[in-house]
């Protein structure tokens, strides 16, 4: 029987996208709270982690010292990537190619993850700038040896194009579970206790949810498929050399770029320009709003994909990404409605095209792979999906950087200028997402027919 055709049950796609639960609890938190934890606006009666930063005719205020920071720390840590990936499509052994990473590195990821929250110094100091790069620096390295192997699964247990959607619609699900964790859930948390118990909270759905989902797919991940015999650099450059790659490749990390930007620009939004008090019950409120029209989407957007396939429905949300996110520059102007009411209307109406976006790259990814081992004859998830990641890291490290220095053209109630222009650079990079992956051609199902018919080189 053709791989293709053999299914993956459901018991068994559910366990490995329940993983998407703690994942994105983890990454959702991170995006929503961490630049607001070191640097949180003045008169919110929060302590400033982050010190200002001087060097004789450099100044940095502390957002933009910490947004450094973290960009720099992404940057670093985004080239272990390739790395990785190279290293587990060459590893052999008895488990096989994914799963000892995953086993061993997944306790240091939710450690690191909750020590974040620990800065050692109560008041601004060079002390917590160091503190936050060595254990973000750890943080990210112990994400990468547990999640790049474990998403690298994905082609590997689902062959078929109905099985990589259903995959990714589970664990678009499950995201939004994870993403109502940390959008929402951590907010009550943090007024109600701090934010350290905020960190060791999702910390802990990290943990869970990751060995939950390897649970469900531990006799199903291959033993024995052949390792990829290229040296570190003739992989990584036969990845770049891969032309829908290289068209899907940028669409996606100038969406996550985009979509980073907004997620964090929500805590000043709401404290700052909205002036609705209760900051952190707010925001939950709204980035609920956001989910729910996700939610709402998906089951739709997921017959369409199934229909007109992977390609078009991400074009189409990658569009309606980048046209509407300029709006977001009057949030809160509109006279007569009340101010909450704009605002969850404002949210709910992003998380329709964004749903599509954030649903269908892990199953466009698969395909690639599928299409590189025609033209290559070797399986290599591994370098693929942590060449997205490296990628996909540097363009959202940019995220926290490029948000404190629009914030610096105005983050006051007086002046909000800068946060309002929050909405409109997010969809310019949207938009220029969806320019260049116009010239991304794979069929949904990739033989070497298909592939032929769509008019590209095998």
């Amino acid at each position: 029987m053709s791989a293709l055709n053999v299914r993956l049950p459901l018991v068994n796609k559910l366990l490995y996208a329940s993983d998407m639960v703690g994942s994105q609890a983890v990454a959702q938190t991170r995006n929503l709270w961490l630049l607001f934890f070191l640097a949180p606006p003045a008169g919110v009666g929060l302590p400033t982690a982050m010190p200002a930063l001087y060097l004789g005719f450099l100044h940095l205020d502390p957002r933009v010292f910490a947004g450094v920071l973290l960009t720099a720390g992404r940057v670093i840590e985004a080239f272990d990537d390739p790395v990785i990936g190279w290293w587990s499509d060459r590893t052999k052994s008895r488990l096989g190619r994914r799963i000892p990473f995953v086993i061993f590195s997944t306790p240091f990821y939710g450690l690191f993850f909750a020590m974040l929250w620990f800065t050692p110094g109560g008041q601004a100091g060079l002390a917590n700038a160091v503190y936050l790069f060595v254990v973000l620096e750890l943080f990210f390295l112990a994400s990468t040896l547990s999640s790049g192997p474990y998403e690298a699964l994905l082609p590997e247990i689902a062959r078929s194009h109905r099985d990589r959607m259903s995959v990714v619609a589970w664990q678009f699900y499950f995201g939004v579970l994870g993403a109502a964790l940390g959008l929402v859930l951590t907010g009550y948390l943090k007024d109600i206790f701090d934010f350290r118990v905020m960190g060791v909270t999702v910390a802990s759905f990290g943990l869970a949810f990751r060995f939950l989902g390897l649970s469900g797919i531990w006799r199903r991940a291959p033993r024995e498929t052949p390792v990829a015999q290229l040296n570190l650099k003739s992989a990584f450059k036969a990845t770049l050399s891969n032309r829908q790659f290289l068209y899907f490749l940028p669409s996606f990390v100038l969406f996550q770029a985009a979509a980073g930007m907004v997620i964090a620009w929500l805590p000043f939004y709401v404290t700052v320009v909205s002036g609705l008090g209760n900051g952190g019950a707010v925001t939950s409120l709204l980035s609920g709003m956001s989910l729910a029209a996700m939610v709402v989407s998906v089951s739709g957007l997921w017959k369409i994909g199934n229909a007109k396939g992977k390609r078009w429905v991400y074009s189409v949300c990658l569009l309606g990404t980048g046209v509407y996110l300029p709006f977001l520059f009057f949030a809160g102007f509109i006279p007569g409605v009340p101010t909450l009411l704009q605002s969850a209307v404002m949210a709910f109406l992003a998380g329709v095209p964004m749903a599509g976006v954030n649903m269908l790259p892990k199953a466009i990814t698969a395909d690639i792979t599928d299409y590189d081992e025609l033209r290559t004859g070797l399986r290599r998830e591994g370098m693929f999906y942590a060449t997205q990641n490296l990628f996909e890291k540097i363009g959202s490290s940019l995220s926290p950087l490029l948000l404190s220095l629009i914030l610096l053209l105005g983050d006051t109630a007086s002046n909000p200028l800068g946060i309002r222009l929050v909405g409109p650079v997010a969809g310019g990079l949207a938009f220029f997402g969806f320019w260049l992956f116009r010239g991304y051609r794979l069929p949904s199902t990739v033989t070497r027919q298909s592939v032929e018919e769509a008019g590209l080189e095998v």
